[in-house]
């Protein structure tokens, strides 16, 4: 029974490490999406919330890998006996994006060409984004693979670089241009925080009127 208990357990955590990886990588598409959109305000915004997120994940992953490997070590003789899979197919690991900061955009692009730094950082996100899913695939079958807690602060770097750098060169260095591009790509994520406000708000007057009720 315990080491039932034990395999449901095991399966829970591997289950939360994709959960964390989702949730950073939600919140690097938010990012992604108010740049596209030419909105700063938004992306500092989400940049905001990428650092709480960022924050959560790489304490989350540390006691979730903590007690997997105590998990793993306790199921030994089942990982032996093929009930676990202690590792992962190597091909699944990307190569980690190299850094693209503000130097890099105005070596790449002139100032007339703006549109072409946006479009490399939503693309540069992007790929971060494909590198995060396929690391944490990659540690969730292997946990010997990677730090977990050492990738996310490696992605923090790199998204913050990117961002920041697009801050720098464009939206804070040509507000009138940026400006007059926002709107054309509005934030999907947006219109689905405005529908779940919408029912928490109805939800929340609904209890209020049968308390007024009663």
């Amino acid at each position: 029974m315990q080491k039932i208990a034990a395999e449901l357990r095991h399966r829970e955590l591997t289950q939360e490490i994709y959960n964390i990886g989702d949730e950073v990588v939600e919140y690097i598409e938010h990012l992604l999406e108010a740049i596209r959109d030419w909105d700063a305000e938004l992306t500092v915004d989400c940049l905001a919330e990428f650092d709480e997120i960022l924050a959560d994940a790489r304490r989350d992953s540390r006691h979730i890998i903590g007690e997997l490997l105590g998990l793993r070590q306790a199921l030994i003789s089942g990982v032996r006996a093929g009930v676990l899979s202690a590792s992962a197919s190597p091909s699944s690991r990307l190569v980690e994006p190299e850094l693209l900061d503000a130097a890099s955009l105005e070596e790449l692009f002139t100032f007339t060409e703006l549109d072409g730094r946006t479009a490399l950082v939503v693309e540069h996100l992007g790929e971060i984004v494909e590198w995060v899913l396929a690391q944490t695939d990659m540690v969730a079958g292997n946990l010997d693979a990677v730090s977990l807690p050492h990738l996310f602060a490696r992605v923090g770097t790199h998204v913050t670089t990117v961002v920041e750098g697009w801050l720098e060169t464009v939206a804070h260095a040509y507000p009138g241009y940026t400006r007059s591009m926002r709107g054309d790509n509005p934030p999907a994520f947006l219109t689905e925080r405005a529908r779940i406000d919408a029912i928490v708000a109805r939800v929340a007057a609904k209890r209020a009127r049968r308390g007024a009720a009663s």
